[in-house]
């Protein structure tokens, strides 16, 4: 199950964090019941690979063998937090010790040492241990796509343990063909995340034209509605508090046109290297699940792209704030805003969709 923990002689063999040791290659979607790369309350167990030589019968065949590399999570938690500091996004940084980076001289008094930072740091590491699909994921996806705590340049708040504790599942709830993997629980989520979440039985909806009135996931929460950009950042999080790597991804201007409007919706990762995309569903009698056919939503066609140019937003930093390389998220609602590190996606958006009708 989701608890189980590494057997008895595997934990003498991993006393120390730097060990590796090797196992069965499996899919990324890994069965609930799997024991691959499984971390436990003390220790966190990262997917890794290194590339092995294996003589065939005329050839050389090149393989890749997983391997587990471990870390005690008192350390890793100390990696968690590193990441996060380091790669800060410009506007946050004139307030890192509200949201609970340490000081050099900081007090630590009456609770005002006590950040965002902190509980996102612990509730990231839990799902790590907590949930099987995580067992997959190297540590640099993982920082990058779960315990990442924003997306865009929405209002930075303590949502994780709203959502921690609001997404609770039993096993059962998420078997498809028998198993519980990261395609069941993306559905889970974005079928039962707005009702959840809703206010007086009502589920959270769609409104139009809410950008940058409500957008960050509380205000979204509080208010029972958003438009695309709230409600793909409340879904991104939403998978991110369950150990789904997810992240934002749109158009800032349908055909380069900045009066045809914008767009926003979640990518979720799949594999080591296949992000797939769908909608935030809310209020919605059939939730948009990762297996729908991409020319079934209604943006995906091939008259959009390459002129609507598509960008995913990310938190590492690739290259210095005033690099002509660096790749930024651009804001419809801040068109000055070049903090926001981003991938772009339109060539993926241009072959996908460009095989659907118009």
């Amino acid at each position: 199950g989701p608890h189980q923990s590494i057997s008895n002689n595997m934990k003498a063999f991993i006393s120390s964090p730097r060990v590796i040791f090797s196992l069965f290659a499996l899919k990324y979607e890994t069965s609930a019941t799997t024991n691959f790369c499984r971390s436990n309350s003390t220790h966190l167990a990262w997917k890794t690979t290194k590339p092995i030589e294996q003589a065939v019968i005329g050839r050389r065949e090149v393989q890749s063998t997983q391997l587990c590399n471990i870390q005690l999570r008192q350390d890793a938690k100390k990696e968690c937090f590193q990441y996060l500091q380091e790669n800060l996004m410009r506007f946050d940084l004139p307030f890192r010790e509200t949201m609970g980076f340490p000081g050099n001289d900081a007090p630590s008094a009456d609770g005002l040492d006590n950040g965002m930072i902190g509980p996102t740091v612990t509730l990231a590491l839990e799902a790590k241990a907590f949930y099987p699909w995580t067992d997959a994921l190297p540590k640099d996806i993982f920082f990058e796509y779960v315990l990442n705590y924003a997306n865009l340049n929405e209002a930075r708040t303590n949502w994780r343990p709203l959502l921690v504790d609001a997404l609770k599942f039993n096993e059962s709830d998420l078997w498809v063909g028998g198993e519980a993997n990261l395609t069941s629980v993306v559905s889970w989520v974005n079928k039962h995340l707005w009702t959840l979440l809703g206010k007086s039985g009502s589920p959270i909806y769609f409104k139009s034209a809410q950008t940058p009135l409500i957008f960050d996931p509380m205000s979204t929460i509080a208010f029972g509605y958003a438009s695309c950009t709230g409600t793909s950042i409340l879904f991104c999080n939403a998978l991110r508090a369950v150990g789904i790597p997810a992240r934002v991804a749109g158009t800032p201007a349908w055909f380069g046109n900045a009066s045809q409007g914008n767009h926003n919706w979640v990518e979720v990762l799949v594999d080591d290297h296949n992000w797939k995309f769908l909608e935030p569903s809310p209020a919605l009698p059939e939730a948009d699940i990762l297996d729908n056919d991409p020319c079934s939503r209604w943006f995906c066609n091939p008259s959009r792209y390459p002129a609507s140019k598509v960008y995913a937003a990310r938190m590492t930093k690739q290259h210095e704030f005033d690099s002509t390389t660096a790749q930024r998220f651009p804001l419809a609602w801040e068109w000055d805003c070049q903090d926001v590190p981003a991938v772009d996606r339109t060539d993926f958006y241009t072959d996908v969709c460009g095989l659907c009708e118009e």
